[in-house]
């Protein structure tokens, strides 16, 4: 039996790398909204869009930097295509409805919300402290409450057009990653929040989908930056990092398929998720294998 289910699991996997049914012509005159997309994975998601016919917002704290986001999804984009950006800080809550009537107004609503934004934090050792308990707060406010209110206020537009909701998680939001409790904190939360969304959405028929993405070591300037200031330059010598481009086109992918978690890279992420529950003792000590303790 086991060897059967063994079989199934490899088959799922192959099937998952050698079937891409993705057809681009999909996202043509869609309205998205993109958080947290002044750099790194946001920035390429904005791109990518643009690439494929839609019309986007986007959004993050520097007004400087959006602006030659905009510029380059003209380029990149249709003609005809509609660009703009909104700058806010998701640590104020009244700045994440000031958004979303932004995108309905600039957009004429919302077809897909892609929340990615988060608060970048130093690695560091949880001890309780102060510090820890200060920076709580925040982490909490713009990685997750700031979701929250996003979804909150740009649901009815979504309702609306049968839309989608993309919410970019990471591997920390299912197993804890060390010297990021707080961040894994707060994707473990929004695994939480948009599953039992997700429940709900189901038993009162609502079309809108959620696709929860699991994402591993991207190379981001902020990522690596923080990694290499923290030593763990064993971690950053033994796992590849993927690219933000190629992570924000499986993002892109797994929302226009409205899938309802992906997982990139696809086969180590997926394989550690799914063995989290069965043998989690080893599961942890892998994870934790790849770490180093700074002196």
């Amino acid at each position: 039996m086991w060897k059967k289910i063994f079989a199934l699991f490899i088959g799922v996997l192959v099937g998952y790398w050698l079937i891409d049914d993705f057809n681009p012509d999909v996202l043509k005159g869609k309205r998205v909204v993109v958080t947290g997309s002044s750099t790194g994975i946001g920035e390429q998601i904005a791109y990518h869009y643009a690439r494929m016919g839609a019309d986007v917002l986007v959004t993050a704290r520097r007004e400087n930097i959006l602006k030659q986001v905009v510029a380059r999804c003209k380029e990149l984009g249709a003609q005809d295509g509609k660009y703009f950006y909104k700058a806010a800080d998701m640590v104020n809550m009244s700045a994440t409805k000031e958004v979303i009537q932004e995108a309905y107004n600039r957009l004429g609503g919302i077809d897909i919300l892609v929340l990615n934004h988060i608060l970048p934090i130093p690695l560091g050792m949880w001890d309780g402290s102060p510090q820890n308990l200060t920076l709580t707060d925040k982490v909490v406010d713009v990685n997750f409450k700031a979701y929250v209110h996003l979804t909150s206020h740009a649901l009815p537009h979504l309702v609306a057009s049968n839309g989608s909701l993309i919410v970019v998680s990471s591997l920390a939001g299912k197993i804890g990653q060390p010297f990021t409790a707080v961040y894994s904190a707060t994707k473990f939360a929004l695994d939480g929040f948009f599953g039992a969304l997700r429940q709900e959405f189901k038993l009162k028929g609502c079309e809108v989908s959620i696709t929860l993405c699991v994402i591993g070591l991207v190379g981001t300037e902020n990522a690596i930056r923080g990694l290499r200031d923290y030593g763990q330059h064993f971690l950053l010598a033994k796992l590849p990092a993927e690219t933000p481009s190629d992570t924000a086109l499986a993002i892109i992918k797994g929302g226009a398929r409205r899938q309802r978690e992906i997982y990139h890279p696809y086969i180590s992420i997926r394989v550690m998720t799914f063995l989290r529950d069965w043998i989690p003792n080893i599961v942890e000590y892998i994870n934790r294998s790849m770490f180093t303790v700074p002196p």
